[in-house]
């Protein structure tokens, strides 16, 4: 019998050092706010998202462009970067401001993370509002899946684990319905993100709201943020990380 393909999930940052993501596809969410707005950057048409580590790499970038064709944006906790055009904001993503434009994007947890994952055979990107897409890219290829949680500031993230969640769910609903045995090998990490996503699926809103990054967010007014955050199947986008430094595109 064909061994099943594992489902794992990293929920915080120090985990990334001990799981070896050579062949793996790696899966990665920041979803309050980063991988948020990488997704409705790409569902409002813009060309590709590259992201940094700093805001000095995004500004170097930046005047190595000719006007016009590119846009910058990035955070540190929370807050707009000063001298970058936007906020790490899904809401402003919208087509007049990044159609047929370039985003070059840092912040404070997601952006790290995706540079963590390179080593990975392939790199998705995930939220809430993709996670659909995701999870049948993620079917398509049948290979290990590791879920790279950014975390909230080098702790776990309430909100990337339900992401996770939903996706491994929506990974599974489909040989469930068609009687057939499970595709995937869920390790413990998985079924608790899987746990996780039941248990608040019902009212995500009121969960992305009360977790730490949702606090912080609501803090800083950002309400229409949370509200695309938490919004579920609504972009049917799969951002696709290739190359380093990262560029990502929907496929």
């Amino acid at each position: 019998m064909k061994e099943r393909p594992s489902v794992s999930v990293l929920f915080e940052p120090i985990a990334r050092a001990h799981v070896d993501l050579a062949g793996a596809t790696a899966v990665v969410i920041d979803a309050i706010r980063a991988t948020t707005t990488i997704v409705a950057a790409l569902a409002a048409g813009c060309h590709e998202v590259r992201t940094f580590r700093t805001p000095e790499e995004v500004l170097a970038e930046a005047g190595r462009r000719p006007a016009g064709t590119v846009v910058t944006a990035g955070e540190r906790n929370g807050v707009r970067i000063e001298g970058l055009d936007l906020n790490n904001s899904p809401s402003v993503m919208t087509p007049d401001r990044i159609g047929g434009r370039t985003l070059l994007l840092t912040t404070t947890n997601g952006t790290v993370a995706i540079h963590d994952a390179l080593p990975a055979h392939t790199i998705l990107i995930a939220a809430m509002p993709n996670r659909r897409a995701i999870a049948g890219r993620i079917l398509a290829i049948g290979r290990r899946v590791v879920f790279v949680s950014a975390g909230t500031v080098g702790t776990v993230s309430c909100e990337d684990t339900l992401v996770a969640g939903a996706v491994i769910a929506a990974m599974i609903d489909v040989p469930a319905r068609s009687g057939g045995s499970s595709t995937w090998h869920l390790e413990d990490s998985a079924r608790v993100a899987l746990a996780a996503w039941r248990g608040s699926a019902d009212c995500l809103g009121q969960t992305f709201r009360e977790t730490r990054g949702g606090r912080a967010t609501a803090q800083l007014d950002l309400d229409a943020d949370l509200a695309v955050c938490s919004q579920v199947d609504t972009m049917d986008v799969v951002p696709v990380v290739q190359g380093d430094p990262p560029v990502i595109t929907a496929d």
